[in-house]
């Protein structure tokens, strides 16, 4: 069910509107006569999608709007005007107006041009908000990751293109020293183990599987530590490149992971 908060100064056309949307199309609609009152019902109840006439007295719909935004409320907003108001228009778009719709003489058209835009800007948002959340979670799980989450493109000399946050306790380096150059990982690794890990490396691109391989680390401070990485081949890169983790064995060793 997709809940709307309509708002138009002329009760006749917020009760035709809502009788239209909400005959069988699985649309809630509540309706305000003023933007002082729309924004009372939003101190109290949120919605899929705000539509508002600009054309109203007091508070004009970009002004209703902007007090929207102020609250800090991102709902989807759709502002609803006259034709040949491109003026409005623009000025909507430009404070933060999502779509506008064009009053037509034609109900019916009207009626649904509306009801089709605000299932597309519903759908829509709902899957930002999906990635937003995927997001949100794949960032908290690396943060908490003891380890070092990576990609890195295999030239003559490999390259960092990302590393996680876990890099620094891991190496004692941030993530930003190994992508950006300022300290080489591979010269971090024990001169005698860097050619079992290009070898591994090298092994699964050609093969386009998974790899694994343990090797020594020097840290920042001095510290020798004993590592496993686990990787695979990332297909369809333009460049050949791996990603993967890479995991203290101490800590694997002591139940820390």
């Amino acid at each position: 069910m997709i809940s709307i908060l309509l708002v138009d100064d002329e009760a006749q056309f917020l009760e035709v509107t809502r009788m239209f949307l909400e005959k069988g199309r699985g649309i809630r609609v509540t309706t305000a006569t003023s933007g002082d009152q729309a924004l009372e019902i939003l101190m109290h109840h949120r919605f899929d999608a705000i539509i508002s006439d600009y054309a109203m007295p007091g508070m004009n719909g970009i002004e209703f709007m902007k007090q929207v935004k102020a609250m800090g409320d991102d709902t989807p907003f759709v502002i609803f005007t006259g034709k040949g108001r491109e003026d409005v228009v623009i000025d909507a778009l430009n404070f933060g107006a999502d779509l506008y719709l064009e009053k037509s003489p034609d109900p019916r058209t009207q009626f649904s041009d509306m009801m089709q835009k605000v299932r597309n800007i519903v759908s829509s948002r709902a899957d930002t908000q999906v990635e937003r959340e995927k997001l949100r979670i794949f960032s908290s799980v690396m943060e908490r990751f003891p380890g070092m989450i990576f990609r890195v493109r295999i030239q003559e000399s490999d390259t960092l293109l990302f590393v996680s946050s876990g890099a620094a306790l891991l190496t004692g380096y941030s993530a930003d020293d190994l992508v950006e150059g300022r300290v080489s990982f591979p010269e971090l690794i024990y001169p005698e183990d860097r050619q079992i890990v290009e070898k591994a490396r090298r092994s699964a691109l050609k093969s386009g599987e998974d790899y694994q391989v343990q090797y020594r680390i020097l840290t920042r401070s001095a510290q020798e530590k004993r590592v496993r990485e686990r990787g695979h081949p990332l297909p369809g890169a333009r460049e050949p490149s791996l990603e993967g983790y890479i995991l203290d064995l101490e800590q694997i060793c002591d139940g820390s992971f």
